[in-house]
């Protein structure tokens, strides 16, 4: 099975949802909205980004969370990650 490399920008993203609680629950939380509303509000975002100068990398990661296997592909790697380094209470 060929693997395809995974931009900077994503992997730069997932870090960030890892390490930043609140950036993390409102991740999370997007998993709830119907997939039309979230690619909407993902390509918005990126296309905001991109208009008023932010890295362009990181909009490219934002947008490429519209879609929907990315958006989950993303999602399970920081559960993962987090399971990873959050102590067993």
């Amino acid at each position: 099975m060929q693997k395809t490399e995974v931009p900077e920008g994503v992997v730069n993203l997932a870090h960030a949802l890892v390490e930043t609680h609140h950036l993390r629950a409102w991740f999370y939380a997007l998993e709830r909205l119907p997939v039309s509303f979230r690619d909407t509000a993902f390509s918005e975002m990126a296309a905001q980004m991109r208009s008023a100068g932010e890295d362009s990398k990181l909009a490219d990661a934002v947008a490429s969370l519209a879609n929907p296997k990315m958006f989950q592909s993303v999602l399970e790697a920081v559960r993962e990650r987090v399971a990873e380094t959050t102590p067993d209470t």
